[in-house]
């Protein structure tokens, strides 16, 4: 049966839903009204920019932010329950324009999500008057781009790679209720501003669930949240999208290395949303559609699809930044949840294999899996390790038509504009990387390479 979430607040009344409908959704949401169980901050933006929001902006905003609540309200189930039913309901300013792009909108979520999302809008009923602007909001704006800047090693390679060619770039930063996430996105916000004291500007919106208000409607509670957040990456390109489009730039880029932007699936049992889609070009393609129909000039672009991780680091970074500046960088998936980075996770491992191919100095986990992994075996840990290893070990022993063959998702790549020859190549280097690393620090872990 399909979860349902509507939402109530912003004008949102039960005559436009129904009562029975009300009545019978799984959850209300609500990030406006003194009922709000989540929090969406704008102000720090809406100060910077040079002109006010659009309707149609605040409609982006409200609707990705209604996908990324309704992500994490609904738990995945396991094995066949994997994959989830959403109905959501939506209040906007624009009603025209988004029954026009439910469709491409829906096929959008689908792909980053690989969930069965129905997506309805209902007209806003009782739209508040433009707040007034300050007189000096926007003022001496001159950025000529917008940057996602999400506290990892690829984003704020992005960062440094555009201030170090002259651009005047807008960062903006999506704060959650993580505080270990949101340290480390200060960490980096202030390691750009010390380095770069006046090129840049840097905006923070916080958009996170929220029940610390007694009247708070129900959301639930952190331990039956859906870990994943495959929407999260919707959220953040609307804002720099919003961003650039009021600001009237045409550059948005959200950096992300080639191996997690291929996103090749590490087995056969991690197709669909087991491998994330954050910056699939695939649904870049689609959002930047959603951009020109709202008659938008700006584009959403990955400057690194071609380039791996280490590659990002030891050419991009390490000879801007000293090595603890580049560790400040967080990519644990389990950040908040432990007092260092778990070691386990994909992202940690390809964190560390990437830092240490780069010829950064080794970083203390949690979990040393790549050291001693016969230890861990049977643990989540064990189980990611002995899937990376298969990749690397497939790519490295087969042509690129059979890797064309063994990973059809390339020619998912390809209609979407990606360049197969580049992507392939990119595999075959991170692949090198792996297998030097292990080969000359992690015996053990080489050992599993050999076998798998």
């Amino acid at each position: 049966m399909a979860a349902r979430l509507i939402q109530t607040g912003g004008g949102a009344h039960a005559d436009l839903a129904g009562a029975n409908a009300l009545a019978q959704a799984d959850w209300l949401l609500d990030w406006e009204s003194a009922q709000r169980n989540a929090v969406l901050t704008l102000d720090h933006l809406e100060r910077s920019l040079p002109a006010a929001l659009s309707p149609l902006a605040r409609d982006f905003v409200d609707v990705a932010t209604g996908i990324f609540l309704a992500d994490i309200a609904v738990p995945r189930g396991r094995n066949e329950q994997w994959v989830r039913d959403i109905e959501l309901r939506l209040v906007v300013r624009e009603l025209d324009f988004w029954q026009s792009v439910s469709r491409p909108l829906t096929r959008l979520v689908h792909l980053l999500t690989a969930d069965n999302f129905t997506i309805t809008f209902c007209p806003r009923r009782d739209e508040q008057p433009p707040r007034l602007r300050d007189a000096d909001a926007g003022a001496g704006y001159d950025a000529d781009c917008v940057a996602l800047l999400s506290g990892g090693v690829d984003s704020l390679a992005g960062a440094v790679l555009l201030l170090q060619t002259g651009r005047r770039s807008h960062f903006i930063m999506h704060y959650s209720g993580n505080p270990t996430v949101r340290m480390a996105q200060d960490n980096v916000a202030a390691l750009l501003a010390e380095s770069w004291p006046d090129t840049h500007l840097t905006s923070a919106l916080h958009i996170a669930p929220d029940t610390s208000s007694p009247a708070a409607l129900p959301f639930p509670p952190p331990d039956n949240r859906e870990e994943s957040r495959r929407a999260r990456s919707l959220l953040f390109m609307t804002l720099g999208a919003v961003t650039a489009a009021t600001a009237g730039l045409e550059e948005v880029y959200i950096p992300e290395n080639g191996v997690l932007t291929a996103a090749l699936p590490l087995t056969r049992a991690r197709v669909g949303s087991l491998s994330t889609r954050s910056t699939d070009p695939g649904v870049i393609k689609l959002f930047n559609s959603l951009c020109e129909q709202a008659g938008w000039s700006c584009r959403v672009q990955n400057p690194f699809l071609y380039q791996t991780k280490a590659e990002l680091i030891r050419d991009v970074l390490r000879p801007a930044l000293s090595p603890l500046d580049i560790q400040k960088a967080v990519s644990c998936w389990m950040t908040g949840r432990h007092n260092r980075q778990c070691g386990g996770c994909i992202p940690c491992l390809l964190r560390r294999l990437a830092m240490l191919a780069a010829g950064l100095p080794d970083e203390a986990y949690m979990t040393d899996i790549l050291g001693d992994p016969l230890s861990h075996s049977g643990t989540d840990a064990f189980t990611n390790l002995v899937d990376l290893l298969t990749q690397v070990s497939t790519v490295l022993g087969k042509s690129d038509d059979e890797l064309v063959m063994e990973y059809p998702r390339v020619l998912d790549l390809a209609t979407a504009g990606a360049d197969v020859e580049q992507i392939l190549g990119m595999l075959r280097r991170f692949a090198g990387e792996v297998k030097e690393v292990l080969t000359t620090r992690f015996r053990a872990s080489a050992a599993l390479l050999d076998v798998v």
